[in-house]
């Protein structure tokens, strides 16, 4: 009984060990990258340079390679540049903490830019005066006489 419940826990360890690197698709990988050549998602690209980086990234998928392990790889043989989106950490951390900072910002404004807008408005101008032609000529049209 107890060999039974070891065998079962071990194949269900094993699983979960093997199970991220088998969850992962090609096709998953291809959207967080891009080709070097025409600057577009790898999974859109037909590219020359966009078929060769599908095929390293299929054979490392077929071999079991984690998501991470198959960033790193493309990272290492094709530059940084082959990454859709910048890595969360160092330098490139401001790409993603910039535009944040400026909805915020832009929302804090907000306030004080339609009250700046309101007291400018306040001190417009009085309305022309109007001749007293045409001030009768205004009263027949607002009281439906024809004119």
């Amino acid at each position: 009984m107890r060999r039974a419940l070891a065998v079962v826990l071990s194949i269900f360890a094993l699983a979960a060990a093997v199970t991220p690197a088998l969850g992962i698709t090609s096709q998953e990988i291809y959207r967080e990258t891009r080709c070097p050549t025409c600057n577009t998602p790898l999974d859109v690209s037909n590219s020359p340079a966009a078929r060769d980086i599908k095929d390293f990234i299929a054979a490392r998928v077929a071999k079991g390679q984690s998501e991470d392990q198959i960033l790193d790889a493309l990272v290492a043989e094709f530059g940084r540049e082959v990454l859709a989106t910048p890595p969360k950490s160092g330098f490139d951390l401001v790409a993603w903490i910039v535009p944040i900072l400026l909805v915020v910002v832009g929302l804090a404004a907000i306030p004080f830019v339609t009250r700046a807008w309101a007291r400018r408005g306040a001190g417009d101008a009085p309305a022309p005066e109007i001749s007293p032609e045409d001030a009768a000529r205004l009263e027949d049209e607002l009281n439906g006489r024809p004119g």
